[in-house]
């Protein structure tokens, strides 16, 4: 069961997993189907990613990274570490701006 984020959801995929705001109430129960509603509802409770049902598929597809040949894709990391004065991988900010660089280049590295 992959965790999902909420900008890769898609129309009929199947939650996992029960879906819970911070104070517990339930968003969506498993098993339900998601519908275009469902994903502004979770995105309106800040919601930033869900178990659902058989999408490695979809989480591979999605994922620029895994397209690359291991060779460039280490080397696009290390450029991008290199740009940082100091990056604490230990930092959840920090790391989530290295991935979200890390991305972007692999998708313009993709589609040059």
């Amino acid at each position: 069961m992959p965790k999902v984020k909420i900008e890769l959801l898609k129309e009929g995929m199947v939650v996992a997993a029960d879906v819970k705001n911070m104070d517990n109430m339930l968003l969506m129960p498993a098993g339900a189907a998601l519908s275009a509603k469902h994903i502004s509802i979770l995105q309106a409770w800040g919601v930033g990613e869900i178990d659902v049902e058989a999408a490695d598929n979809i989480a591979a597809a999605a994922d620029p990274i895994a397209q690359l040949p291991p060779e460039v894709a280490s080397r696009l990391a290390a450029e991008i570490k290199s740009l940082f004065w100091k990056l604490d991988e230990a930092d959840p900010v920090q790391m989530e701006i290295f991935k979200l660089i890390l991305h972007r280049r692999a998708r313009k590295q993709l589609d040059a």
